[in-house]
């Protein structure tokens, strides 16, 4: 299981320095548009490549963010059940999640296929936006392959109480 652990983790963490380094670059070209616009020689297309940059980001830190338990939780209910009821609940959230994310990433890719298909770009920079769609695709995918780590790793914890 610790082979597992290490495996999602890497591919959980790589996705976030994808995201961080697209994050990085959303900021150069935005304070430098701002800058140049000042002097009267704006950057064309900033607006669309932080757009895109920005679909890119948010899809990059889900896997990690859900590794680390990171993101905002409402258990004001489900803190008051039994634990047995909480293990239970978690495992359901957590295939639900699965299925969301596999239905998610397979319609992000139906969608990059008809983006390329029809030659779909950005309207200033020509920019092609399929690879937008695959990438978010990857990223639910390697969503459900956290959610799936998880679920077993709990697993494993809870058979061995």
């Amino acid at each position: 299981m610790e082979g597992l652990r290490k495996v999602v983790f890497r591919i959980a963490k790589l996705m976030d320095v994808v995201g961080g380094v697209v994050l990085t670059f959303m900021m150069l070209i935005t304070v430098l548009d701002v800058i140049l616009r000042f002097i009267g020689k704006p950057i064309t297309g900033t607006y669309e490549l932080v757009f895109l940059g920005g679909a890119v980001v948010i899809g990059c830190a889900i896997p990690r963010t859900s590794w680390e338990g990171a993101h905002v939780c409402v258990d004001f209910a489900v803190g008051r059940f039994s634990a047995t009821l909480q293990k239970t609940m978690a495992v359901f959230t957590r295939l639900c999640g699965m299925t969301f994310f596999f239905l998610l990433g397979w319609n992000l890719f139906a969608l990059g296929t008809t983006l390329y298909n029809k030659e779909e770009v950005s309207l200033t920079l020509h920019v092609p936006i399929y690879p937008v769609a695959y990438i978010l695709g990857v990223c639910a995918y390697v969503e459900c392959l956290v959610l799936l780590a998880l679920l077993i790793l709990n697993w494993r914890e809870v058979g061995h109480e």
